[in-house]
């Protein structure tokens, strides 16, 4: 087997991975919208090291999209019910307005 083939065949599905890695969190800085949080909840599940904690909160928009968003912890412990936030285009997460 030549070296050329043996690279693809052993880089194309990490490549593959990877583009789709990067392709998910486009789609997740794209959307921009401003509104207010309506709930927050931790999620637990069993996963392959042990239990994971999966932080969600749930924004009313201003246009009246209800949406429910896993977030990070830090963006999670951030936000309160009632806070009003934002999402820029190119953020991963909102933030709260000032």
């Amino acid at each position: 087997m030549s070296n050329t083939v043996f690279l693809l065949l052993s880089l194309g599905p990490l490549a593959m991975v990877l583009a789709m890695i990067a392709g998910h969190g486009w789609s997740e800085s794209k959307d921009t919208y401003t509104g207010e949080v309506t709930g927050r909840v931790v999620r637990s599940s069993a996963g392959t090291y042990g239990p994971m904690s999966h932080h969600v909160i749930d924004i009313r928009t201003d246009d009246g999209r209800e949406l429910s968003i896993e977030v990070s912890d830090r963006t999670y412990r951030s936000l309160a019910v009632g806070d009003r936030v934002v999402k820029e285009w190119g953020k991963r997460w909102p933030e709260r307005s000032e």
